[in-house]
């Protein structure tokens, strides 16, 4: 981001907001909570490479869900309530420059993280230049759903269309029933061909712990139509899917998280290919609820990071995790073989004890410094985003003390923000850091977010006005 960005701080109100290059004549006119607010036309683009752009203007842009509905949490929408995207400019997320999708029969988008927060993982799937966001839709919030896209555009998405079925291959397992799922589609390039594929999941109805997943490879045409699609079975019920970022260096792995019962989900790694999903290599990884693919080491091959989320199964015997998991962070280097690729780990940064029965941590992968080696963002509640490096020796956390961004109202004692997203906003080469915190403990309140260089701030705004 720019120095010239002006920063306002309504701490009377308790809200941070960031003031945006409104299109007004005078900015003394305009008053910092006023401009900030008000939404504003999206700029129109016409096309680009940059990933997470789905107006095409060349800058990435910031993608959320929200229950938030203005009033209080007895008042929380269904599903994932809306998808907002808060569009990237020259300076960075631009609040006034929004689309507020409301998506009650969506059960879930693509989740290029962790599961504590839904990321939503974008793809130009029919190759025009703008990316467009997978979702899972269902006709009620009661039903699994089916994979569908939200088509991005010049202005982006759309928020008065019906996201496109995905045009799923007929029924080739004529012996068993499948269904739907709750598992949301993931995008990548899957058979490195260059186009951008999407996985789907189905679930079987006769209750057997098996999923079916379903490649399908596109340019996609925009009736949700693939060029081609492939199957595989696997045995076990899936709790999500995580995908690698499409660069263009080849086929993106695909990493499968186990469905647990309040444990750490076991992880299973496919290197993906030319060939069918039925020949793709795999490797069993440890338990962990977080997962991150990146270049941590710079040598232009993708790496997964596994780390323990702080979720543990309340019942008596069950309270604790084995050494291998327990507050550790391992990263995978390179492609997988027969074994277990080499790795690199490192004990969570945060005092041990007693661990609640929710996530603790969420963590986000990037390149701060533009040095071509993404770095790891974790970000603990309570304690708040520690920034973790491969030296070459190892994994370190940087010596400096954690990122710690609270609501104002509440102070550093209250909810901590954690890490959100890697991207970079304003095009200028280096990622930034977004952070992020609910008021409250309801997950029907406005999120306010800061958006960091990975030390100070470069802005920051609520999403208390966008409802709409």
């Amino acid at each position: 981001m720019h120095p010239h960005r002006r920063l306002t701080a309504l701490t009377g109100v308790g809200v941070l907001l960031l003031t945006a290059c409104a299109n007004t004549p005078d900015d003394r006119d305009v008053g910092p909570e006023d401009e900030a607010t008000r939404a504003v036309p999206i700029p129109e683009g016409g096309g680009s490479d940059a990933r997470h752009d789905v107006n095409g203007d060349g800058f990435p842009d910031l993608l959320f869900t929200s229950t938030y509905n203005g009033t209080g949490p007895e008042d929380s929408l269904p599903g994932i309530g809306r998808l907002v995207v808060v569009y990237g400019s020259e300076a960075g997320p631009e609040p006034t420059t929004r689309t507020v999708i409301d998506a009650e029969d969506m059960l879930a988008i693509a989740d290029v993280g962790d599961g504590q927060r839904l990321r939503p993982g974008t793809a130009d799937l029919d190759g025009d230049g703008f990316d467009d966001i997978p979702v899972l839709d269902a006709a009620s919030a009661s039903r699994a759903g089916e994979a569908a896209v939200i088509w991005g555009g010049p202005t982006g998405p759309d928020p008065d269309a019906a996201p496109t079925p995905v045009a799923m291959p007929e029924e080739d397992d004529p012996g068993r029933s499948w269904g739907g799922s709750y598992t949301a589609p993931v995008p990548g390039d899957f058979d490195g061909d260059g186009n951008a594929d999407v996985v789907a999941v189905e679930e079987a109805d006769t209750g057997e712990d098996l999923s079916r997943l379903t490649v399908l490879y596109g340019p996609f045409d925009r009736d949700g139509a693939p060029q081609r699609s492939a199957r595989l079975t696997v045995d076990a019920r899936l709790g999500g899917l995580v995908s690698a970022e499409a660069d263009g260096t080849g086929p993106t792995p695909l990493l499968l998280r186990h469905g647990a019962d309040g444990e750490q989900p076991a992880n299973t790694l496919f290197t993906t290919g030319p060939a069918d999903p039925g020949e793709w290599e795999s490797v069993d990884l440890p338990a962990g609820g977080l997962s991150a693919f990146g270049d941590f080491d710079g040598d232009g091959a993708t790496d997964v990071a596994i780390g323990d989320d702080g979720t543990r199964n309340d019942e008596p015997g069950y309270e604790t995790e084995s050494d291998e998991v327990h507050r550790q962070l391992h990263v995978y280097h390179g492609a997988v073989g027969e074994r277990a690729p080499e790795h690199s780990s490192m004990t969570l940064p945060g005092e041990d004890g007693s661990v609640p029965s929710y996530p603790l941590r969420t963590m986000v992968a990037g390149d701060l410094d533009g040095d071509g080696s993404d770095e790891l963002a974790v970000g603990l509640d309570g304690r708040g985003v520690d920034v973790v490096r491969d030296t070459g020796t190892g994994l370190e956390a940087d010596d400096a003390s954690p990122l710690v961004r609270a609501d104002p109202e509440k102070g550093a004692d209250g909810r901590v923000a954690r890490a959100f997203a890697f991207g970079d906003y304003d095009g200028d080469g280096s990622d930034e850091l977004v952070l992020a915190v609910d008021r409250g403990t309801f997950p029907a309140a406005p999120v306010l977010w800061w958006v960091t260089d990975g030390s100070a701030d470069e802005g920051s705004f609520s999403s208390e006005s966008f409802t709409g």
